[in-house]
């Protein structure tokens, strides 16, 4: 559970909170991010549980979940595909921190940039080969997308961890039935979770309607997008 900062208090850096949530002003410009971001967490959940082999490629605990029964299954050919899964999601979240670390002003640009190459490196294998290898690449992505995470209204979003977020509504409704947190944030997670059912609902009726290749399409070209919003909005903030 990342720990939420007050964006008004002097000892709080605008430009990060924590290690990996860029701060883009005004607000209502995270908030359109981590929405877009969310969105396609869910899109791509969706393609991954019903068109390949009902692997999550942004839910990791529903991944663990499933390694555990694999193993008791004794289902090794799974284990092996699930836990591949995590470690690349695993590797995408260290490829995306060290960005972030390393690359200052523009290291959203090149989050996107980068996984917009392995969402390419994914349909290529589709074309090619036919293969559900495909799941390898865009789990790697969607692990570098998690560190580009938001802080909106005090709330942590743009993230594809629904139950901390769920588990986030409950307790900052705590928070504002106590007068200790704005209403706000309990809304802007709701409004996260809600986006990303939408964004699975949106997953499954392409992934039914166009198929596997033009999902990962839908998705590639969904990413080329938001780069010229982020990099206008990161030249708004440095100036």
């Amino acid at each position: 559970m990342h720990s939420v900062h007050d964006s008004s208090s002097p000892n709080v850096n605008n430009e990060s909170i924590g290690h990996t949530v860029e701060r883009l002003e005004p607000g209502f410009s995270r908030l359109l991010l981590s929405s877009v971001l969310v969105l396609l967490a869910g899109f791509i959940d969706s393609i991954g549980y019903l068109g390949l082999g009902k692997v999550y490629l942004s839910f990791m605990s529903g991944n663990s979940t499933k390694l555990g029964i694999a193993l008791f299954e004794a289902d090794y050919a799974l284990w092996a595909t699930t836990g591949t899964v995590v470690l690349l999601f695993i590797a995408g979240a260290f490829v995306g921190t060290f960005i972030t670390e390393s690359w200052g002003k523009w290291h959203l640009t090149l989050i996107l940039g980068m996984e917009c190459v392995l969402f390419l490196f994914a349909i290529l294998l589709s074309l090619l080969f036919h293969t559900h290898y495909i799941i390898f690449p865009i789990t790697m992505a969607m692990g570098m997308q998690n560190t580009m995470h938001q802080m909106v209204a005090h709330a942590d979003v743009g993230k594809g961890f629904v139950s901390g977020t769920l588990f986030g509504i409950g307790q900052a409704l705590a928070k504002a039935v106590r007068g200790k947190a704005p209403a706000s944030e309990w809304a802007v997670l709701a409004l996260s979770w809600f986006i990303f059912v939408i964004g699975a609902a949106l997953g499954a009726w392409m992934l039914v309607n166009g198929g596997l290749l033009l999902s990962l399409i839908a998705a590639l070209l969904f990413l080329v997008l938001v780069i010229p919003y982020v990099v206008y909005m990161q030249r708004l903030k440095n100036g």
